[in-house]
């Protein structure tokens, strides 16, 4: 093997190592969020801002 076709080896590995790792990261933060909305207290303070939120007439988008 040439030494630019190990290059090209090695950056491919490098390039797929990052992406798994990216990959990995989303999924740990979609975990912890999911986590976190679905704690009751959090879900009664999102209540609250919702509840204040109508009563002031300001539509807030929590998608």
């Amino acid at each position: 093997m040439s030494a630019s076709d190990q290059e090209a080896v090695e950056r491919r590995v490098r390039d797929a190592v990052r992406r798994d790792g990216r990959t990995r990261a989303f999924a740990e933060a979609e975990d912890v969020i999911s986590a976190v909305l679905s704690d009751p207290e959090v879900r009664e303070a999102r209540e609250r801002v919702e509840a204040a939120e109508t009563e002031l007439g300001i539509e807030r988008s929590w998608a």
